[in-house]
C-alpha cells in the first residue's frame, strides 16, 4: 500500500471517529471538518483560544497528520481565502 493511500484512509478513520478534524498549514489551524458546525463553510480557520473553547464543549475533537495543502487540490487552495474564526460564538451548530 502506498503512503498515499495510507494516510488518506488514516485521515477518513479521523473523520468517521471525531466529530472535528483540525489540519495544520504552519502555525494555523484549519478545520476541515466538523459535524456540527454550519457556518462558516469549511474549510475555515480558527484560533487556538477557539480551539481550546471548542475543545471544552466537544471531547472529539482531532489533528489530522495531512498538511492542509495536501488535502485539497492546489486550484482549491489558491482560489479559496479562509475565514478566520476569532470567537466561538462566530460558529454556528446545528441542534441535535
Amino acid at each position: 500500500m502506498s503512503v498515499f493511500q495510507i494516510n488518506k484512509e488514516n485521515h477518513l478513520q479521523l473523520v468517521y471517529k471525531n466529530n472535528v478534524v483540525i489540519a495544520r498549514d504552519g502555525n494555523k489551524l484549519i478545520v476541515v471538518h466538523s459535524k456540527r458546525s454550519i457556518k462558516p463553510l469549511l474549510p475555515f480557520e480558527i484560533t487556538q483560544q477557539v480551539y481550546e473553547q471548542w475543545r471544552k464543549r466537544d471531547s472529539r475533537m482531532d489533528f489530522t497528520d495531512t498538511p492542509y495543502n495536501e488535502l485539497f487540490t492546489s486550484s482549491v487552495i489558491v482560489q479559496t481565502e479562509l475565514e478566520c474564526v476569532l470567537d466561538f460564538n462566530k460558529i454556528e451548530f446545528i441542534e441535535n
